[in-house]
């Protein structure tokens, strides 16, 4: 049991080192290249915006276990593995990838070294401390990630048509692709300048389990997604299956939209979204982009079991970006919402069923299980109250714009 004296500077020695998180960042990235071949073959996008936040995540994780005095958290050595898993498509050896955390505690322990005076005795016991418990926690988690590593290397290797991350992730974000990916892309059967949608399914609440969840999704996707005379490309993306699927034409476009749906159906675990047909690099990256959309707002639908594509939220993409959401929502929702609030009323639901059901008043009654009058005086008072007259084709498109409003505005 450390001293006062002790701890009191461990955690004096913690405060200063996370205020250097930035060059310690740097210091790791530039030692990973300098000691270990394969990270030097990553490109900058990659070394920046993956491999440097990983080392800096890995370092505030590392000192709020030493100001805790506690062992790695759950949450902790997840987001590890999760990296571990992205150094396998990115072509990092596993021999690498432990000595890029060797390397990792030896520049920590440097860093600690470089702010202690080794001839105060306080802080040389405090340094030895941490010492002991940086090595400990190398230990730990090199354990975790080349056991995950050895998981994801095994998954690889039985699945021929898997894209490596690197290659989908410079598919999906546009950037230029090196004459080393285009040849992954060419022995993938990737016809990079043809026409191709995406076909995104997400999980709605990913948890410890989640990478025998996506790799089932992965083999139930080709079992169910298969365009004529062509084959798919699947990646998996963190919680994501991403599916590249050729597409010449409309017919064989609704094919594969049907085809996602019957492939939705069976996920109850996802969002599926499908992008429209674009040609060349920059169309898989529009496509992605589309088919996000659609996982993102069809999940606020509540539209689960099912393929949405981006023509279906389209509508829900325009309301959701305008800056006259809240506009179109005060002239046409809120004042509904507050009638019905204070009168007990159902103004809202009688408009929704008056849209949902083809603005007819028979089959909204029935689905209201009221009289067609009692629709046509409601119509009357949602006019009075919004001053849209719902027998006016283009006020009656504004009322029913406000309704779908209704999932984007605030209050």
């Amino acid at each position: 049991m450390e001293s006062v004296a002790v701890r009191e500077t461990i955690l004096r020695t913690i405060e200063t080192v996370e205020d250097r998180l930035e060059p310690i960042g740097d210091h790791l990235v530039h030692s990973y290249q300098s000691d270990i071949v394969d990270y030097r073959a990553l490109d900058e996008q990659a070394l920046r915006g993956d491999v440097r936040q990983t080392a800096q995540r890995n370092v505030q994780e590392l000192l709020a276990a030493l100001r805790d005095e506690a062992a790695p958290t759950d949450t902790s050595l997840e987001a590890l593995r999760r990296s571990a898993r992205r150094r396998v498509h990115q072509g990092i050896s596993l021999q690498a990838l432990l000595h890029a955390y060797r390397l990792w505690g030896q520049v920590v322990w440097q860093e600690i070294l470089g702010v202690s005076d080794p001839e105060v005795a306080a802080e040389r016991e405090a340094a030895l401390i941490i010492a002991g418990r940086v090595m400990a926690y190398v230990d730990q988690v090199s354990v975790a990630v080349a056991q995950t590593y050895l998981d994801e290397v095994t998954g690889v290797l039985g699945d021929r048509e898997a894209m490596r991350r690197d290659l989908l992730e410079a598919l999906i974000s546009g950037r230029p692709i090196s004459e080393r990916m285009r040849q992954r892309a060419s022995a993938s059967n990737l016809d990079v300048g043809g026409a191709h949608a995406v076909v995104l399914a997400r999980l709605l609440e990913p948890g410890g389990s989640e990478r025998a969840v996506l790799r089932a999704a992965v083999t139930e996707a080709r079992k169910r997604l298969r365009p004529d005379n062509a084959s798919i490309l699947v990646g998996i993306r963190e919680d994501e299956v991403v599916i590249i699927c050729p597409a010449t034409d409309a017919s064989g476009y609704t094919t594969l939209v049907q085809q996602a749906g019957e492939w939705a159906a069976q996920l109850s675990d996802f969002a599926v979204g499908v992008g429209r047909v674009h040609s060349a690099m920059d169309g898989i990256a529009q496509g992605y982009a589309e088919a996000e959309q659609a996982v993102r707002l069809g999940a606020a639908r509540g539209a689960h079991a099912k393929a949405i594509t981006f023509s279906d939220v389209l509508l829900d993409q325009l309301l959701s970006s305008s800056s006259h959401l809240g506009a179109l929502h005060d002239e046409t929702m809120r004042p509904l919402h507050e009638y019905d609030r204070e009168r007990d009323s159902q103004l809202v639901r009688t408009l929704r069923a008056y849209y949902e059901h083809g603005f007819s008043l028979a089959k909204s009654a029935a689905e209201l299980s009221v009289n067609p009058n009692t629709i046509v005086y409601r119509l009357r008072r949602i006019q009075q109250l919004t001053g849209h007259d719902p027998n006016d084709p283009d006020e009656l498109l504004l009322l029913v714009l406000g309704l779908k409003s209704d999932r984007w505005a605030e209050g």
